[in-house]
């Protein structure tokens, strides 16, 4: 059984990085929610003189500095809460030096994750017995996609304000991806009395 739990979260997980690719570079689900910036160039060159380390910033941000007391740190907190209503506010994820994208080492980290994801629903499947005949075990893996769906894309949308369409497309991308692992791991894969 480790076996064929083995080789159908391998063959799954790669059904699922075809899906991702198909997802991003034929349908309009990669680019949902992006916009450009406007005048590109003076914010890239405001950027590099603003930023000389790379991260994921929020703004505004409280006030943070070592020694703080309780009250300090929630009056920071509640000036940085005031300047989110009235605005700007937001996350930016910078990196200054530039990165490569679509890399070789980008791919390759995908691919594995997701292979890594399709063994454990693999292995979770192997192990329901209530789960019987090929369209359950295909909808069981299916609603697994509903883990990160709702406990990372929500919460992106809720506390950071990410956008709907954003979201929207960030979750039909890991349905179909889990829709698509399931239809190989439910073929291969039975329940603990299968």
């Amino acid at each position: 059984m480790f076996k064929r739990i083995l080789l159908s979260g391998v063959l799954a997980g790669i059904a699922v990085f075809l899906w991702e690719g198909v997802a991003h570079m034929v349908l309009p689900l990669g680019e949902a929610g992006f916009r450009a910036v406007p005048d590109e160039a003076a914010f890239a060159a405001s950027l590099k003189t603003q930023f000389q380390e790379g991260g994921l910033y929020l703004f505004p941000a409280p006030e943070s500095r070592p020694g703080m007391t309780s009250a300090e740190k929630q009056k920071a907190m509640d000036a940085a809460m005031k300047q989110a209503r009235i605005g700007p506010s937001g996350l930016l994820l910078i990196h200054p030096e530039g990165e490569e994208t679509l890399s070789p080492r980008q791919f390759g980290t995908q691919i594995f994750a997701d292979i890594l994801v399709m063994l454990i629903a693999a292995w979770v499947l192997s192990k329901t017995a209530f789960v019987r005949g090929y369209p359950a075990r295909v909808a069981f893996v299916a609603a697994l996609a509903l883990f990160p769906i709702l406990e990372v894309h929500v919460p992106y949308w809720n506390w950071y304000g990410f956008p709907a369409t954003f979201i929207l497309a960030a979750s039909v991308v890991h349905a179909g991806g889990f829709l698509v692992g399931g239809l190989v791991l439910a073929k291969m894969v039975t329940g603990a009395r299968g």
